[in-house]
């Protein structure tokens, strides 16, 4: 409920941006994001997940090492996000991005390295928040999270109030990080954590990191390579109205995956160390309740999806409703992902790499083409075929792993139905409405 409370405010605050900010900002944000985003992911190691699955999570000197450790990596990020927009600056100096997309926005290197100081304020992050995670002990990070947003948007909305500039949309970033570390580091009487580096731990964690690393360089890939690629493609303000749509699909992607992440993956975790017994039996209890979720949700949008968008935004945003009924669709293929949290706890990220590898050599290829043929109509439904272009190999891996269990698989079929049908009467009640 907390991950629902999130995406709330962000749909919320999204709303009201979209009306006080012009397309062409949401767009020139989408591409830092993904900028931002790549630097994090192109140093992932798994820190937190291998605080969570290693037995070692109570010592104190293992803890403190990998808390260094993830200092070092957010200067290490934050100093290359300042050489990105040197980069960026001078190859729009010299005129080496193609004019009138999203590369060439003046903006653009400016803002970056600013936005990027959110990745070196979150490395302050304290141990215990990830321990309460492996606990799952949740409550209270759920309420600082909503608390920090809060306090993110609300500054966000005054600021584009007063200015009408992208500066709010990065302002709102900085102030949620910044009252986020503050709660949980200074606030919070917990046990503080302080610098030391033991060359054994940071073995280990690279030891487990690698393949974490590389899966996580293909996720950032396969997750933001549509923005990546439709940014050298497309202008600044047709990305902005893509980026609502993916907003709202990724809205419900973040909250499944923050679910797959924070609950079931400690829960699988925990059967591997105790009951690795029972870990098909627990991986199935998380994916009926995934499976039906996602495939209601998908139902509903691909049918009301257009709906939905005229509702909620203005006719400058109308195109982004067909974009979203095709992008819905992606969420069918989300509900395989839970078995990447099964093999991380069985220590075995490398099965999870190799599936994300073929999502994204499908994506990297049919897009481009794709819309060289159908223009940006055929681009978004490449951005969907490619979510499922692993499908095969996942099953053929669970029953490699002894994870398949076929009627568990269809058991859910029918919802994706009743999603249909409610979509329809949304239509319908809308309609009527108006």
């Amino acid at each position: 409920m907390g991950h629902v409370g999130t995406q709330g405010i962000r749909l919320l605050s999204n709303l009201i941006m979209t009306r006080l900010l012009m397309p062409d900002m949401f767009g020139l944000m989408a591409i830092v994001n993904v900028i931002l985003i790549g630097l994090v992911l192109l140093t992932d190691l798994g820190v937190g997940q291998n605080i969570i699955q290693s037995k070692k999570a109570h010592d104190a000197h293992f803890l403190n090492s990998a808390w260094s450790f993830q200092i070092m990596r957010g200067f290490f990020v934050w100093t290359v996000s300042i050489l990105v927009a040197i980069g960026v600056y001078f190859a729009q100096t010299y005129h080496l991005l193609p004019s009138g997309k999203v590369y060439s926005e003046p903006l653009l290197p400016f803002i970056i390295p600013v936005a990027a100081l959110t990745t070196l304020i979150g490395a302050f992050e304290p141990t215990w928040v990830v321990l309460s995670k492996r606990g799952l002990q949740l409550a209270r990070l759920v309420k600082i999270e909503l608390v920090c947003q809060l306090a993110g948007v609300g500054v966000m909305i005054v600021l584009a109030i007063l200015f009408k500039s992208v500066w709010a949309l990065v302002a709102g970033s900085l102030v949620t990080s910044i009252a986020y570390i503050l709660i949980v580091g200074v606030l919070i009487k917990e046990e503080r954590n302080y610098f030391v580096f033991d060359k054994e731990v940071l073995k280990e964690i690279f030891h487990f990191g690698k393949w974490v690393f590389l899966s996580s360089v293909v996720g950032f890939l396969i997750n933001n390579g549509d923005r990546l690629l439709l940014g050298g493609l497309i202008s600044t303000s047709e990305l902005g109205i893509y980026s609502i749509a993916a907003f709202m699909v990724g809205a419900v992607f973040m909250v499944v995956s923050r679910l797959m992440g924070s609950v079931a993956f400690p829960a699988l975790s925990e059967a591997v160390r105790e009951r690795p017994h029972d870990l098909k039996r627990v991986y199935y209890r998380f994916r009926v309740l995934f499976d039906a979720g996602l495939l209601m949700v998908a139902g509903i949008l691909f049918v009301s999806g257009q709906t939905i968008v005229d509702v909620l935004y203005d006719t400058r945003y109308q195109n982004a409703g067909w974009m979203l009924s095709a992008l819905s669709l992606g969420l069918i293929a989300l509900r395989f992902n839970l078995a990447d949290q099964c093999y991380i706890a069985l220590g075995k990220p490398k099965v999870m790499t190799i599936l994300i590898v073929i999502r994204t050599v499908f994506l990297f290829v049919l897009l481009p083409l794709a819309f060289k043929q159908y223009g940006l109509q055929g681009a978004i439904w490449a951005i969907v075929i490619s979510g499922f272009a692993s499908v095969p190999m996942a099953i053929y891996f669970k029953q490699q792993h002894g994870l398949l269990d076929i009627k568990k698989e269809l058991i859910t079929a029918p919802v994706f139905i009743v999603g249909l049908a409610i979509g329809f009467i949304i239509n319908k009640i809308v309609q009527y409405v108006h």
